[in-house]
């Protein structure tokens, strides 16, 4: 079993257009990567991508797409394989749309390889097998066969897990204003959003991260109680007490001063 590249290229074509309708004869499967969005058309109908959007065509399989505007950013690797399938080997769908997030290494190695069969005073087969293989695992660990809208939905989840993150790490610099403007919303639409992904609304999520964060204070610094409220964002230590009381238990001062021994911080 092995597979053998016949081609390659990385970067930006010229032409608006590709129609190809190969012989009998051609046994070559065809990986493709549009950077920019394009129109594909399979089975008769038009379908306009998302940018990042792959497809991998069978041998003796018609081949038609457009860009949007002129010229469009693709890369791609012609390959036959001997005694492998990479819809079964790779768990890849043929003649479907699916999306990747590009990493760097993937797209070095199809560099690699366009360049490798420029060279042909050297025989590159070997390497040029072993980078195919590492881009056909990388597509079948990175991929995604959702719609666009469910892609849309993975990034709004993601930017929402970045944003969480970073307010967890600091939560006295943000507000639930910040945080709505930091993902381009409106404060409500920002709440529903967050409600519905995390269980819990943002406003909610940040006082979690703000009352562990003083616990940790206490914990971990000299600073005086007055002190680590102007560091939460209290503007009255009387309120940051009664905060700090109501969700724990106990005043900050005798948190400190019987701090559990081992006392770990569990909150995510």
């Amino acid at each position: 079993m092995s597979l053998k590249v016949c081609g390659g290229f990385i970067g930006r074509s010229e032409h608006s257009s590709f129609h190809l309708h190969l012989s009998e004869g051609e046994k070559c499967y065809l990986f493709v990567h549009f950077r920019n969005p394009v129109i594909i058309t399979l089975d008769g109908r038009e379908i306009l991508t998302e940018p990042d959007a792959c497809i991998i065509y069978p041998p003796n399989t018609p081949q038609e797409y457009r860009a949007t505007h002129s010229g469009f950013t693709n890369d791609y690797v012609k390959f036959i394989a001997r005694g492998e399938d990479p819809a079964q080997d790779y768990s890849l769908p043929l003649m479907k749309i699916f999306y990747i997030t590009p990493g760097y290494s993937m797209l070095e190695k199809i560099s690699f390889i366009t360049w490798a069969l420029t060279d042909t005073l050297t025989d590159h087969s070997r390497e040029t097998e072993q980078a195919l293989r590492f881009i056909l695992d990388e597509l079948g660990r990175s991929m995604t066969l959702k719609d666009p809208k469910s892609k849309r939905d993975d990034l709004a989840m993601r930017r929402l897990e970045e944003i969480r993150d970073k307010v967890r790490a600091e939560p006295f610099s943000w507000n639930v204003e910040k945080m709505a403007a930091d993902f381009y919303m409106t404060r409500s639409h920002f709440s529903v959003l967050y409600k519905k992904h995390f269980g819990i609304t943002p406003g909610a999520d940040l006082h979690n991260f703000t009352m562990h964060h003083a616990k940790r204070l206490l914990r971990e610094t000299q600073l005086t109680v007055d002190q680590i409220s102007e560091k939460c964002g209290y503007s009255s230590c009387e309120n940051f007490i009664r905060s700090f009381k109501k969700y724990f238990g106990v005043t900050p001062l005798k948190y400190r001063r019987n701090v559990p021994e081992n006392d770990s911080e569990l909150f995510p």
